[in-house]
């Protein structure tokens, strides 16, 4: 083996050394990366829950503002607008 051949194998010896620990960084960047995104995704989640259930506590409280009044001053206090319409029934 020529002295050539001996330096070019060693250059790409490192250079394929830096590869792995390049790969090794970039996995736990990948890692680190991939919970964030996950701890995310369920805090949407949460609130897509508290939203759905607010929603429907407002309706009742909504749908029971028809006979209290202090539940109607409540909801304008609180600026909600909610129509009280009731679903049409189906004809035969």
């Amino acid at each position: 083996m020529s002295r050539t051949q001996f330096i070019l194998l060693n250059l790409v010896g490192g250079l394929c050394g830096l590869l792995i620990v390049g790969d090794l960084v970039l996995g736990l960047l990948n890692g680190r990366l991939s919970q964030s995104v996950a701890a995310n995704q369920n805090q949407f989640g949460q609130a897509q829950q508290v939203q759905t259930t607010a929603k429907n506590l407002v309706v009742r409280i909504a749908q029971s503002a028809e006979q209290e009044p202090a539940l109607r001053e409540l909801l304008a206090k609180h600026d909600f607008q909610l129509s009280t319409n009731k679903p049409a029934q189906p004809s035969p």
